[in-house]
């Protein structure tokens, strides 16, 4: 833990001292002290989440999986994917995050040497496979939010979750992401990459009734899971990536990270 919690905490102690030294009232000085240490408190159990700002595209995007446009050129990764179960050479990923008047566009470039997948219907349970993620919370609420899984057969899951484990898989694929676009490229030997469309106009059941306004801000979830020994052994060595890093699971809302919508990042 680095040292803003204690300067924090420091602060708010001698902040008390400061109102007792000036007034003698010692209801009041007891409101500020409880109010002070919820303060604390609140900035303690806040996780640090990294902040992203997702400019306007430069270009048209062709969805066909080949990241090509000056877009996916010029824009700034999200920046490093970690193993949420401490793996130190987590396999290399890279997303961009993007957006237009229609859509919100996400790329992932994942490098893997053999990427694998056996599933090929909608809404399979690809997570036991190898898939790319992204997890929409518009509004920040933990509620209510989307999750869009890609694996390198393009096969696609879209859920909406009330609430994480709220309810059972079955019962939360009933919502689909229409006018989704998905494709898949993939490299022998080197990896896959991924390019998505999500319209904003499918997105009405997170709460988002049109593009969002500049300096808006967003939960998002990217993810990863990579499953390096196939599918004979795919929990051997397997990784859970993330840009924005969780303690146990996907689905931790308050540990998504922030995508500032923005022209120019």
């Amino acid at each position: 833990m680095d040292g803003q919690p204690r300067q924090r905490l420091d602060e708010h102690v001698q902040l008390d001292r400061d109102v007792r030294a000036a007034e003698p009232s010692r209801g009041g000085n007891a409101l500020r002290l409880l109010l002070g240490l919820a303060l604390c408190a609140a900035s303690l159990a806040a996780p640090k989440v990294p902040l992203y700002r997702a400019g306007r595209t430069l270009d048209a995007i062709t969805v066909d999986g080949k990241p090509d446009e000056l877009t996916w050129a010029v824009r700034a990764g999200v920046g490093p994917f970690e193993d949420v179960r401490g793996s130190k050479t987590p396999s290399p990923t890279r997303s961009v995050v993007a957006w237009d008047d229609k859509n919100l566009y996400v790329l992932f470039a994942a490098s893997d040497k053999d990427p694998w997948g056996t599933m090929k219907n909608r809404d399979d349970k690809i997570w036991s496979e190898e898939v790319v993620e992204v997890f929409l919370d518009p509004d920040g609420d933990g509620k209510n939010y989307a999750e869009l899984e890609v694996s390198p057969h393009n096969t696609v899951v879209d859920l909406l979750i009330p609430a994480p484990h709220s309810i059972s898989d079955e019962d939360r694929r009933g919502w689909n992401i229409e006018g989704l676009q998905t494709a898949v490229n993939l490299q022998p030997g080197e990896g896959w990459t991924v390019e998505i469309a999500i319209p904003w106009a499918a997105l009405g059941r997170t709460g988002v009734t049109g593009p969002p306004k500049l300096g808006d801000r967003w939960r998002v979830g990217l993810y990863r899971i990579e499953r390096p020994e196939g599918p004979k052994a795919p929990d051997t060595n397997h990784q859970y990536l993330a840009w924005s890093r969780t303690k146990q699971h996907f689905h931790e809302p308050e540990r998504f990270g922030v995508i500032e919508f923005v022209n120019e990042p």
